[in-house]
């Protein structure tokens, strides 16, 4: 046996046994438990809204409704299960064993779902009404449990992938793949429907980009003080937030000092002024939004759904 296959036979092996240690931990069944309900949420959707008013959905879900408006069977449900199992011998080598296998059972979750809640009847008529409320509740019930590493497969696998690849946002990634069934509404109903499904998917990646990123939007935070100690110290104690110190020179002054960088959430900007404010009037401080950190009290790898690195023993 090459050395190649031994270390993917050895690294297999550990993936099972992380899969086996997981299925003890709370926040294992706590995606499961997120993922049910998202996928219950989703189901509503596609069957209470999109279908009755014949709109169409983003990547696996959309083209799945193109089969099932050309031809009236199966179920959106087996449809959406089928398209997925070309999807997971595409993907399931760049991703972890343990996340193949918790989209194995969203996919699973999902189809059942659509198959099985089809009798639901939301009553609501304006068009484009129909648009944002699909769009809110699809962005939502994926959004928590992308949010904590869970999937339901399709085109949730290849923008994961994307995203660990090339740093792609995933709302880009629907945005961009969506264009598919777009084409196919214009193709199969008539112009209005694409503009209503197109209003539709913008609301759904607008929310599924806050859900993941959370509501509290994070900020980066750069300071020039001439008293960074006290500032980082205040910072650490009444924020409960970690300090970086980057050692700087004025060009014009040439004067070297440290710059403070933090990152935060919208709550505690208000309060980080209010103590520059009190500490250093005439601190410069330069704001921009982070749209995500991984780290310490943020997301971690494994909920960015990646294998945590095993200590060699």
């Amino acid at each position: 046996m090459s050395e190649n296959k031994k270390k993917l036979a050895l690294n297999t092996q550990l993936d099972v046994l992380n899969i086996v240690h997981s299925l003890k931990t709370w926040n294992f069944w706590k995606i499961i438990l997120l993922m049910v309900v998202g996928s219950i949420i989703v189901a509503i959707a596609v069957n209470g809204l999109l279908i009755p008013n014949r709109f169409f959905d983003g990547g696996v879900n959309g083209i799945s409704l193109m089969i099932f408006y050309t031809f009236g069977w199966p179920s959106i449900g087996i449809i959406y299960f089928v398209l997925n199992v070309p999807i997971f011998l595409i993907c399931w080598r760049e991703i972890s064993l343990k996340f193949v296998f918790i989209s194995l059972i969203g996919v699973f979750f999902l189809s059942a779902a659509l198959h099985f809640i089809q009798d639901v009847t939301i009553n609501v008529k304006d068009p484009i009404m129909v648009a944002v409320l699909a769009g809110v509740m699809v962005g939502f019930g994926t959004g928590i449990y992308l949010r904590i590493g869970g999937s339901t497969g399709g085109l949730d696998m290849v923008a994961i992938v994307l995203k660990k690849k090339f740093s792609i946002p995933m709302g880009n990634t629907f945005i961009s793949i969506n264009a598919i069934p777009l084409v196919g509404a214009v193709l199969l109903f008539d112009l209005n429907t694409a503009l209503y499904t197109a209003i539709y998917m913008y609301v759904q990646s607008f929310v599924l980009n806050k859900v993941q990123t959370g509501f509290s939007q994070r900020k980066s935070v750069f300071i020039v003080s001439k008293k960074p100690d006290t500032i980082a110290e205040l910072v650490i104690k009444n924020l409960d937030r970690g300090v970086t110190f980057f050692h700087s020179t004025g060009a014009y002054s040439h004067e070297e000092g440290r710059v403070i960088y933090t990152v935060i959430n919208m709550r505690e900007l208000g309060r980080l002024k209010e103590l520059l404010f009190h500490i250093d009037p005439d601190a410069f401080i330069a704001i921009s939004n982070t749209a995500e950190v991984i780290g310490s009290r943020f997301l971690t790898w494994e909920e960015e759904g990646f294998t945590p690195i095993r200590k060699q023993v």
